[in-house]
């Protein structure tokens, strides 16, 4: 079954954020399989803050009520079936209850607004649309979200990443920091959930607010699915057939039994667990999760030998930096970059763009990709730079041999070309300046053979109680993989008996 890559949570100026819709749409076309604009409409409770800031939430409200034609006409115009898949929503807020992000469907759907959790989840059951709980692990009336309104039959996956922070647990190297809303309250992860009988899936998006849906290191979901279209997509949702990566595209597949992740089964003493790893850069390790706690452990292998030279070799061509913000020479730098490969063949290359800086006009763009090059267009800054990584990077997945050499060249921020051997990059990275001191960089990483980015394990788990299973993944960068749970259940069997009877 094909896996698809989107952002089902992101915000631009139709709301209080920033950049057109249409420019949104427009990336998310360059690099996304789906994704879905949730522009920010209502906060039944908001309060009032100091020197009246809460008008901003106010006056986008209001921007996102007039512009919500326009939100429908462009979710259709953006929408093709085998490219992109584009999904209507919108973001309700509520201290009390949490926030919610409402998808529809399809490209058609009326912005509706509710004062309770209840009125908003009777309204999704109405029109058949779903809802998505993110930021949870907020503590509850500070937009936190408020379990004891958790309605599985509209709300089939939680977001466990995204700009905020991870809230699957208190204990992560992604904190929530960035807002004003506090750190995580334990009560309100998604782990303590779990423990507590929660049923759902799990989704990352970015919820970023420069209008840049898929942006790196912000969250991504991927939805293992028939095909990409809106129907397929939305079935594998509601199925729990989806998982969480922060940034990296990392392929994940799990199975229990036979049953793919999301899946819920019956009791069995004898459970055969099924895991397949491949990841854009080396492993660090990968965990599966009981109940709670890590039952097995797998870590990445050796590094390449010019000996036994792999296959397949990953790398990433990283370039940004410039000056560091005390010198205070903030810019713009633009990039055209195109890397061929002599005596080789380049068998994917994947972009990761950031959202920062925030440029209405400027674009990455992938011009050409091919077996023997790929050429593209992008720009990086220190200003808005997420996370303060000034840098974009392609992640490369190359056939060769040591010899096989990589040429690089670049025409903006200046003329330049150079290139290195497979052999010198399985030794280490490769760094060349356009200028002098203070100018931007391209760091082509060291090499990663497969034995360092792929893993293929199987082990059986023997137990008659039931439980829960998920698989975490962490890469040596940082970047993580969260899959959707398997539920071992007691009642499932009687569950997919009653969904049979109803079916028939």
């Amino acid at each position: 079954m094909p896996l698809y890559w989107g952002d089902l949570h992101y915000h631009t100026a139709v709301g209080y954020a920033q950049g057109s819709l249409r420019r949104s749409l427009e990336i998310a076309r360059e690099h996304l399989d789906f994704v879905a604009h949730t522009g920010h409409s209502q906060w039944p409770d908001m309060p009032t803050m100091p020197q009246d800031r809460h008008m901003k939430w106010v006056n986008g409200f209001e921007v996102m009520k007039k512009a919500w034609p326009e939100v429908v006409a462009l979710t259709e115009e953006f929408y093709q079936p085998g490219k992109l898949v584009t999904f209507l929503g919108y973001e309700w807020h509520h201290s009390h209850y949490g926030d919610y992000h409402l998808l529809y469907p399809s490209g058609q759907g009326e912005l509706a607004y509710h004062d309770e959790a209840a009125e908003l989840q009777q309204h999704a059951k109405e029109a058949g649309a779903m809802l998505i709980p993110h930021h949870v692990a907020y503590a509850r009336d500070w937009r936190g979200f408020n379990w004891e309104h958790f309605d599985p039959e509209v709300s089939p996956v939680v977001e466990v990443f995204s700009e905020h922070g991870e809230t699957l647990s208190d204990r992560t190297i992604f904190p929530m920091i960035r807002h004003s809303n506090g750190g995580i309250s334990t009560a309100n992860t998604v782990a303590y959930q779990l423990e507590r009988g929660l049923r759902a899936g799990f989704t990352a998006s970015t919820d970023d607010h420069f209008g840049y849906p898929g942006a790196w290191g912000e969250g991504l979901t991927g939805i293992w699915a028939e095909e990409l279209t809106r129907e397929a997509l939305w079935e594998a949702l509601w199925k729990r057939h989806c998982y969480a990566v922060t940034g990296d595209r990392i392929r994940l597949e799990f199975t229990l039994n036979d049953a793919p992740m999301g899946s819920e089964i019956p009791l069995a003493g004898r459970r055969n667990i099924n895991i397949n790893v491949e990841a854009p850069d080396e492993l660090d390790v990968i965990e599966v999760i009981k109940n709670g706690h890590v039952i097995h452990r797998e870590y990445a292998g050796d590094e390449i030998s010019t000996d036994h030279w792999p296959e397949v070799v990953k790398t990433r061509l990283e370039y940004g930096w410039g000056p560091w913000a005390a010198l205070d020479m903030a810019r713009v730098c633009d990039w055209d970059i195109q890397m061929e490969v002599k005596g080789g063949r380049l068998r994917t290359a994947v972009p990761c763009f950031q959202s920062g800086p925030m440029e209405e006009d400027r674009r990455d763009r992938i011009l050409s990709r091919g077996d023997g090059s790929v050429h593209w267009q992008s720009f990086t800054s220190r200003r808005e730079a997420f996370a303060e990584r000034a840098s974009k990077h392609m992640i490369l997945e190359l056939a060769g041999a040591p010899d096989t050499r990589l040429e690089i060249s670049l025409s903006q921020p200046r003329e330049m070309s150079y290139s290195v051997t497979l052999a010198e990059l399985a030794e280490a990275s490769h760094i060349q300046f356009t200028g002098g001191f203070t100018s931007e960089s391209v760091l082509i990483h060291r090499l990663v053979g497969p034995e360092r980015f792929a893993r293929r394990f199987s082990f059986v788990d023997d137990d008659s109680q039931p439980g829960y299973y998920y698989v975490r993944v962490r890469q040596s960068n940082g970047q993580m993989a969260w899959s959707s749970p398997i539920y071992v259940s007691s009642t499932a069997a009687q569950r997919q008996h009653n969904d049979s009877s109803t079916a028939g």
